[in-house]
């Protein structure tokens, strides 16, 4: 009788988490790109807000070696779209050893409680099949520092953490510093770095080997409230943008309700395309900001499609379908689609 197969190792999951805009998708870039070159299959799942995935294109075009990107858009990855999670965790885990991926990173939206995910290996279809590594929390030193009490949904990202990444503290040195004090005074045991573009400093705890902390007796998840509150809206374009109106519109107050996000991938007219064959441009706001860089094309040679997506709550969605549509230039000879929905 042949000797039974060995239990193929668990696939290690690194839940990455943190408020909108905190710089998530650069910490998650970063790791991927350490994988990568230690040799690992990993695979990345990321959860947006939203309609489609800005920032599953991000990280395709930056990382097309990836063992897999699934992308898992229009839901919470902490409620409605659990069923989601779990399901393209145990396609990852189906399949044979010599093709699945050691690795796994799961990045939530901003708008995700984390609570519900940190017992993912205890789903009975996951069981002994996955381990969960680790919970990476990044928060942005740009933000009022207040939010830690008067944000339930950011003291929940922040207090599940395993090791928490305050981003952009080369920004604002002095935000860092009362961001650092409230935080390691309110989580005494959470090991804290200050991350620059995602990156750690040399000798910082290894995001994968972190203790994950029991979720409080009675902590029920709790991101509802703040996902049934936030709105996105999504356009597509077909022509090149104007740069100076992209800045004005993003970094003017908006006329009604709170802008919390907003990110995308566009050409601007007038710019020629770089050295690399590729003309796109990914946007991103956040803590009033607004950042610009380039986007290679993608694995097959293809340029990743122009989309524009805002996030906020009580937005006006016709002002803000219309002030985005309104940024194209379409070149001379060429008519501007006429979109029907308002």
């Amino acid at each position: 009788m042949s000797p039974a197969a060995p239990h193929p190792s668990p696939i290690e999951v690194l839940i990455v988490t943190g408020p909108l805009g905190a710089g998530k998708t650069t910490a998650v870039n970063r790791l991927l790109k350490v994988e990568v070159a230690a040799g690992h299959r990993v695979a990345v799942l990321i959860n947006e807000f939203g309609a489609v995935s800005v920032d599953g294109s991000l990280v395709g075009a930056e990382r097309p070696e990836l063992a897999g990107v699934e992308n898992l858009v229009n839901g919470c990855v902490c409620c409605s779209l659990r069923d989601d999670v779990i399901a393209t965790l145990r396609a990852w885990c189906d399949q044979p050893e010599e093709i699945r991926p050691h690795r796994v990173v799961l990045e939530t939206t901003g708008l995700a409680d984390p609570t519900d995910l940190v017992d993912l290996e205890r789903e009975p279809a996951l069981e002994g099949r996955l381990r969960l590594a680790g919970l990476l929390t990044v928060l942005s030193c740009l933000g009022p520092v207040d939010h830690l009490r008067t944000r339930p949904l950011l003291h929940r990202q922040a207090a599940l953490a395993s090791l928490i990444y305050l981003s952009k503290a080369d920004l604002d040195p002095a935000a860092a510093v009362a961001w650092e004090s409230e935080l390691r005074a309110t989580f005494r045991e959470i090991p804290l770095v200050h991350s620059r573009h995602g990156v750690p400093p040399e000798g910082a705890p290894d995001p994968w080997r972190g203790d994950l902390r029991p979720v409080p007796e009675g902590w029920t998840p709790s991101a509802g409230a703040s996902f049934a509150e936030a709105r996105s809206i999504t356009v597509h374009w077909d022509h090149p943008l104007d740069p100076a109106a992209l800045e004005a519109l993003f970094l003017a107050p908006p006329p009604q309700g709170e802008l919390l996000r907003a990110k995308g991938v566009c050409a601007f007219a007038g710019w020629a395309p770089r050295n690399d064959g590729s003309d796109r441009w990914a946007f991103q706001l956040a803590d009033g900001r607004l950042e610009v860089s380039p986007l290679p094309l993608q694995a097959d040679g293809t340029a990743v499609a122009c989309v524009g997506v805002v996030i906020g709550t009580g937005l006006d969605g016709a002002f803000w379908k219309k002030s985005l549509r309104d940024l194209e230039r379409p070149p001379a000879g060429t008519r501007r689609k006429v979109v029907l929905d308002p």
